[in-house]
């Protein structure tokens, strides 16, 4: 099969008749300015070694190879075989909180933004499987669904922010229940869930839901951020000025990370805890190793073609051209009569 790698170069092919307009305006200007100077004859005789046709000569060269530099930029491409590859792995959920509690800045920038930029690191760690993305306050959104647009998944964790979900608290054992009824059932005892919270949970029945998860073929992982000691929670107001989430009597609020809750949501959903504190590649490769042991299932044979590149053939005559237009001098000996 032939293809073009990069089509795109092909606009440039519309600067060979602009070059050849640009010439020509340039050589009838430059004919006036030798009229004015003197008379044709007078010029000959004067200098006798100029070769009028030189500069057409030159030009030709250069516009020759316009063309086929365009071609080699472009690069044609053809299927040199066919392979087919069956893909492995297994579904997995990143369940990402964005309560209030998570604008908390117990760690820089943020418990959000640590949060955000760990699960990027997470997802290019573990491409191959089917991602989905789960957003979570007191209630539960499966913001992207288990795919391989890993850029897709990826734009859904960079804008995700509090204000996304207006109910705001936050209920572990739904985010649990919400992800475990985005799996396929068939996908059993290959699916994943990880949960990267605080771990401030206000209804207390996180523990439960992930052992009766478990007990349907599902391993949930948590990832906890935050310090324990208590933090304020900021937040940029309508009018541009910045403030803290306060109580209901009007002081401003603390949140403080709950990771003992993600510990026994962890042992009891069969997986393991992590935190959230050093880097997050060095965490991503460790929950790579982790779910690496879950056993995989094939999903759908993939086609791809590998391709031989030909940009050679159209860049080697260029160069030529070019090497021979840089070879020809400005002047050349007139025959003598």
């Amino acid at each position: 099969m032939f293809r073009v790698e990069h089509p795109d170069y092909f606009w440039l092919l519309a600067l060979v008749p602009v070059v050849l307009v640009l010439f020509v305006w340039y050589w009838r200007q430059r004919r006036a300015a030798l009229d004015r100077f003197a008379d044709r004859e007078l010029i000959a005789f004067l200098a006798p070694g100029v070769n009028r046709r030189l500069p057409w000569t030159k030009f030709g060269l250069v516009a020759l190879s316009l063309p086929l530099l365009v071609l080699a930029l472009a690069n044609p491409q053809w299927s040199a075989q066919r392979e087919e590859v069956q893909r492995r792995g297994i579904d997995l959920i990143v369940a990402l909180d964005i309560s209030n509690s998570m604008r908390a800045e117990d760690v820089k920038p943020s418990r959000m933004e640590r949060a955000r930029f760990f699960t990027n690191t997470l997802i290019d760690e573990l491409a191959g499987n089917n991602i989905g993305v789960e957003l979570f306050t007191c209630t539960a959104v499966l913001a992207a669904p288990l795919t391989t647009d890993y850029a897709f998944v990826k734009s859904v964790v960079s804008t995700a922010a509090p204000y996304q979900i207006s109910a705001q608290g936050t209920n572990l054992a739904e985010a649990i229940t919400t992800a475990e009824a985005a799996f396929d059932p068939e996908s059993a005892n290959h699916r994943a869930l990880i949960i990267v919270s605080d771990g401030e949970d206000h209804a207390g029945e996180a523990a439960e839901a992930a052992a009766r998860a478990h007990d349907q073929g599902l391993l949930v992982y948590t990832v906890g951020v935050g310090q324990a000691s208590g933090s304020l929670m900021p937040v940029q107001l309508n009018n541009g000025r910045s403030d803290y989430i306060r109580e209901s009597g009007g002081g401003p609020a603390t949140t403080s990370a709950d990771l003992t809750t993600l510990k026994g949501i962890a042992q009891s959903g069969g997986g393991a805890y992590f935190a959230l504190s050093g880097d997050s590649e060095n965490l991503a490769q460790a929950l790579r190793a982790q779910v690496d042991r879950i056993e995989k299932q094939e999903f759908e044979t993939q086609e791809f073609s590998t391709y031989d590149s030909y940009f050679y053939w159209f860049l080697a005559p260029a160069v030529l051209l070019l090497l021979l237009d840089m070879g020809i001098g400005q002047y050349a000996a007139a025959p003598r009569r």
